[in-house]
């Protein structure tokens, strides 16, 4: 059988795997499973450690990048907003996705959760998905690597139990099981059909599950335009780390107007998706994170209005005003298009 491995790089030096199927084991805070002789604790994927970089493989073979936001202590600031004249707490430590969700990533988590075999804990959702997107059909674009696409809300938040699941399941006794993130009445949320929306929009987010879960809008903002040391095109936090401006697309080098830094890390202004990583090794960001601007809009967690949801960064679809940073928008959690995906996060 294929295992679901977690493998963590250190960012210049050597690569330490395991897998929840045995083979390396990891530090565990079940004290019935206690740290076998030369664990890492490191490597249980319920207690990364400091390692930036976690590669996850799934058992049908979809490998996914997470990164590790820096320590920098919750009583800073950082600058919000597109004229950089808002701010905000910088959040706790979180693990953010390296990339939008693939079709692949989608696809693999869905088909194992929609499985008749699961009986009563069978998912069901409201869209299949989309492979890429474009203004023209439905048809599929493109390859596996685009994002998925024709997602709502109410489908990412269960898709994100769904993967937290689908790690248990591949899981052994020597790691610790991850929990679900998102709950109703004290169950999980497994259905984003209309028939449930009530569940759904009424999701309880804890705050304490490890699980995979949409990053809040905040913590989208600090992973978008945190550059560390770099002061090009950047205003400081409170700490004195920089922060790319809001008016600009993250990780550029000027501002929305300058054709040349917004297309060098951002797809836009064009009539589909692309694959995700498109512009390569120099696109991303400070945290080596890709198409934060640009590609498609990405859900957050967030509620406003009452009852809409936030989406930021901008698509292809898009000109390049809508790559800005600081820029924040909301549609309905039923809302679905070829221009909306997602990435996910999980808490440290």
């Amino acid at each position: 059988m294929k295992k679901f491995k977690l493998s963590m790089m250190l960012i210049l030096m050597s690569m330490l795997v395991f897998s929840a199927y045995g083979g390396g084991g990891g530090g565990s805070d079940d004290p019935d499973k206690p740290d076998k002789p030369g664990d890492n604790p490191g490597d249980d994927p319920k207690d990364p450690g400091d390692d930036p970089v976690l590669t996850y493989t799934l058992p049908g073979g979809t490998v996914f990048k997470m990164i590790m936001t820096p320590e920098i202590a919750v009583n800073n600031t950082f600058p919000t907003g597109t004229d950089n004249s808002g701010s905000a707490n910088v959040p706790s430590r979180f693990i953010m996705g390296e990339t939008e969700v693939t079709y692949q990533l989608w696809k693999e988590v869905y088909d194992w959760a929609t499985d008749a075999a699961r009986g009563t804990e069978k998912y069901t959702f409201a869209n299949a998905g989309r492979q890429g997107g474009n203004w023209v059909d439905s048809n599929p674009v493109g390859t596996n690597q685009h994002p998925v696409t024709t997602v709502n809300w109410r489908d990412t938040i269960v898709w994100c139990n769904a993967l937290t699941e689908y790690y248990n399941t591949n899981n052994d006794d020597s790691e610790t099981d991850l929990v679900c993130v998102y709950t109703y009445n004290g169950s999980i949320i497994r259905d984003s059909s209309d028939a449930n929306a009530t569940a759904c929009d009424g999701a309880v987010q804890s705050t304490t599950a490890k699980g995979f879960r949409l990053p809040g809008s905040m913590e989208w903002e600090y992973a978008a335009r945190y550059r560390g040391t770099e002061t090009t095109n950047a205003v400081a936090g409170s700490d004195g780390s920089y922060y790319t401006k809001g008016n600009s697309a993250s990780g550029a080098t000027a501002d929305y107007n300058n054709a040349s830094a917004t297309s060098a890390v951002a797809v836009y202004d064009v009539s589909s998706t692309a694959v995700v990583k498109s512009k390569d090794e120099s696109g991303a960001n400070a945290l080596g994170l890709y198409d934060m601007s640009g590609n498609v809009w990405e859900w957050c967690y967030d509620i406003s209005g009452g009852s809409y949801r936030v989406i930021r960064g901008g698509a292809f679809i898009n000109d390049a005003d809508g790559m800005q940073v600081g820029g924040v928008f909301y549609v309905d959690p039923y809302y679905e298009d070829g221009s909306i995906g997602f990435r996910f996060c999980r808490s440290r």
